[in-house]
């Protein structure tokens, strides 16, 4: 019994021995099909598309589609940084679903390396608001800044899609010492990077890598999977490389590359810009504005919300971007209105951007009030995993308390009344409710009217049709609006102004 016992384990540390090297050979043989160890830099171009993560017309449609003109990646593996350019397209009307509108081309620039992000728009324009977010923005921020400005957010995705590359991927399966694992597709390779993040690929009968999948923290869905496909590997001057790239983020493409061409160890030099290197941590701040007793908007970001006060509570709409700035806003309203909680949080819609604090206010313990269509959306929200990086609502694990609106809802304390209405025609999205406080005739909104730089500042054509949508809502409701609240943009406007800038579509 006892030879037995030793013969037994003797065999199993043969075979683990045997399965060590097998998966040694795996990753040696992708190395050398994929001459990873001989790629220090690499830089390739394609063309395609971009999809408006986070903004889709309804909860499960997916991501809206921007053509996209040029794209280059230009990758240091050695000092572990990505330079990406690209040059997106659009026609006088938007698609379907959300997205930061503009018209022709855009080109902007982002770049990662240690610790620092940056975007870099060219040309620059201080005055354009946000421009379209790029491949690493998290969805919750909803664009970028119009001009050179650092992006910390951008830091961590940039740098695990360099990695995600498929001579990326092989370099760090091996530093980081993957494991492999057969399935039917091929070899599975999984490891952590930078201490906690994990990544799985799949390495197929050619050696390629075929697959692979990563896992960002989002402030609305948790640990949020992207997946990317290389397809049709072609020899490119010497380098393996695929000529279509596939990526979906949260199940749906956000990226779609037909690869034009690759260079092999070209001179690269990423350098951070001087005002990003030298830019302190960019601070919350919240502004308010008080447009009647008890109702203060409340700006300072990129979004703004509003805040009503009632006989013993407040209302709050919209608790935007993540966990920071939806506790400043919070915190913001209780200044504004003290001694009061904060019962009730209205979700304008359900876009990613303007949604990124709703587990926020769900771990304030408000009832979130927003369109039916929503609720499926908002269940998951409420219970989705946040291992990456827990927030508040991670630790108290408060249910969600919600109250849904079919097309047109009332929340009042007997006084004071806050009507809310589903827009409809509104191609930005199929569930944006808007506020409306009747005594007051004070009308807040997201997306559909962001003012210009002045009242005579045309529009640009994508933005006429959210006007004339926004006009059409009002007259159709029969409202009767003194001020129009926007969540973006750094004023208030009138009716007139919205009709003057909707008037070519009457």
């Amino acid at each position: 019994m006892r030879r037995f016992t030793v013969l037994a384990g003797s065999c199993t540390l043969v075979l683990a021995a045997v399965l060590a090297a097998r998966q040694r050979d795996v990753l040696k043989t992708a190395d050398e099909t994929l001459t990873a160890s001989a790629i220090k830099t690499l830089r390739f171009t394609a063309s395609g598309a971009t999809f408006s993560v986070g903004q889709n017309f309804s909860p499960n449609e997916p991501w809206p589609r921007v053509a996209l003109k040029n794209y280059t990646a230009v990758i240091d593996y050695g000092t572990s940084s990505i330079q990406q350019e690209l040059v997106r397209e659009m026609g006088a009307t938007m698609p379907p679903g959300g997205g930061v509108p503009f018209t022709g081309e855009l080109r902007q620039i982002q770049g990662a390396t240690g610790n620092y992000a940056w975007d870099m728009p060219v040309p620059e324009d201080s005055e354009a608001g946000s421009l379209p977010a790029g491949p690493c923005t998290p969805p919750e921020a909803g664009g970028t800044a119009p001009q050179t400005a650092p992006a910390p957010e951008d830091q961590l995705p940039c740098i695990l899609m360099l990695w995600a590359t498929p001579q990326g991927f092989v370099k760090a399966a091996i530093a980081n010492h993957a494991t492999t694992t057969r399935t039917k597709d091929g070899t599975e390779v999984s490891f952590t990077i930078l201490g906690k993040h994990k990544m799985t690929g799949i390495i197929n009968a050619k050696y390629q890598v075929e697959r692979v999948r990563t896992w960002a923290d989002q402030s609305i869905v948790g640990g949020m999977l992207v997946e990317t496909e290389y397809r049709d590997y072609k020899d490119f001057g010497g380098v393996p490389f695929p000529s279509h790239i596939m990526q979906t983020t949260d199940g749906f493409p956000s990226l779609d590359l037909t690869v034009t061409s690759v260079t092999n160890n070209p001179a690269v030099e990423i350098q951070v810009p001087k005002m990003v290197r030298n830019a302190p941590p960019a601070p919350v701040i919240v502004h308010s504005q008080k447009l009647a007793e008890g109702v203060f908007w409340l700006t300072g970001g990129s979004h703004h919300s509003l805040a009503i006060e009632m006989n013993d509570h407040i209302v709050l709409a919209d608790t935007p971007n993540g966990e920071a700035r939806a506790s400043a806003v919070i915190a913001k309203a209780k200044e504004l209105i003290p001694g009061k909680p904060i019962r009730y949080v209205i979700a304008m819609h359900h876009h990613w951007d303007h949604l990124g604090g709703i587990r926020t206010a769900i771990n304030e313990g408000a009832t979130i009030v927003s369109a039916q269509l929503n609720q499926a959306f908002l269940e998951r929200a409420a219970t989705a995993p946040h291992a990456i990086k827990p927030d508040l609502l991670s630790i108290s694990q408060k249910p969600l308390k919600l109250q849904t609106v079919n097309g047109e809802g009332t929340l009042t304390d007997g006084t004071r009344t806050i009507k809310l209405y589903t827009m409809s025609g509104f191609e930005h999205t199929a569930d944006m409710l808007l506020v409306y406080l009747p005594t007051e005739k004070i009308l807040a909104e997201a997306d559909a009217y962001t003012p210009p730089l002045t009242p005579a500042t045309p529009l640009i054509a994508p933005k006429v049709p959210y006007a004339a949508a926004l006009r059409d809502n009002i007259q159709r409701l029969k409202l009767e609006v003194r001020v129009i609240a926007p969540f973006h943009g750094g004023r208030t406007v009138d009716m007139s102004e919205v009709s003057a800038q909707a008037g070519s579509l009457r």
